[in-house]
């Protein structure tokens, strides 16, 4: 039987060029970038350590980096960690190193726990969702933030995305991404695995469509994805 997860590492390793390059030029990648700048503006501050969960090319690794937080990416891809490697040693980024591993993480014993953890459109790859949230959980220390995005259910965009894949199979990436989550569902998931919510955002909307829906449509169906802030908290944590 094909693994979806591991296909999903062999897709984005191959096309990590064009995916880093979106970076540049792409307007949901432009707002994606700028979503998250604000959150690690509003709940990052005191971290000295960090972990990017899923980095892919290394965009918010080193932007962590940047901040003065020591920090390690962590992915499966080979093709998105070279690319990842090389922006950091051409930024002269020190403070971020990167290591390649599947997700989630099978064996955390020799990684030290950090102030922050952060996933950017990752953990919604994977088989499941209460898994990768206690991954992220796990790898904080008693008070911890992990900020992390998912795709958004209740998108219109994205359920017309979704139907056309399945008639067309494209975008292919969608072959690979399991879970489409709406608020609610995914604060019931954080707080099962231990994480007290702190915010959350909508993002994703900066496209054609998404703008004309904007015009009839409220936040929830004219942006793609959820960004959420949560901290670990013992006296939130199930028995």
């Amino acid at each position: 039987m094909v693994d979806p997860v591991e296909d999903g590492v062999a897709y984005y390793s191959k096309v990590a060029t064009d995916f880093h390059a979106s970076y540049s030029a792409d307007p949901n990648r432009l707002d994606r970038v700028s979503v998250w700048r604000q959150f690690l503006d509003r709940y990052s501050a005191g971290a000295r350590t960090a972990y990017d969960i899923g980095c892919g090319s290394g965009v918010l690794a080193c932007e962590l980096a940047r901040r003065g937080i020591d920090t390690t990416g962590i992915d499966g891809a080979p093709g998105m960690l070279s690319i990842a490697e090389r922006v950091a040693r051409e930024q002269g980024l020190a403070n971020v190193r990167f290591r390649l591993a599947r997700l989630p993480i099978p064996d955390m014993s020799d990684l030290p726990r950090a102030q922050l953890v952060v996933s950017s459109s990752a953990i919604e790859y994977l088989e499941s969702l209460a898994d990768a949230l206690k991954c992220l959980c796990d790898l904080l220390e008693e008070s911890g933030v992990a900020i992390f995005s998912v795709s958004n259910k209740m998108s219109i965009s994205r359920t017309l995305v979704r139907a056309c894949h399945r008639v067309t199979g494209r975008p292919h990436y969608l072959d690979y991404l399991r879970h489409f989550v709406s608020l609610r569902e995914i604060s019931s998931l954080t707080e099962q695995a231990g994480l007290r919510y702190l915010g959350h955002a909508y993002f994703g909307g900066a496209d054609r469509l998404n703008h004309m829906l904007k015009r009839v449509f409220s936040e929830p169906l004219t942006n793609n994805m959820i960004i959420v802030a949560a901290q670990k908290d013992s006296a939130h944590r199930p028995a």
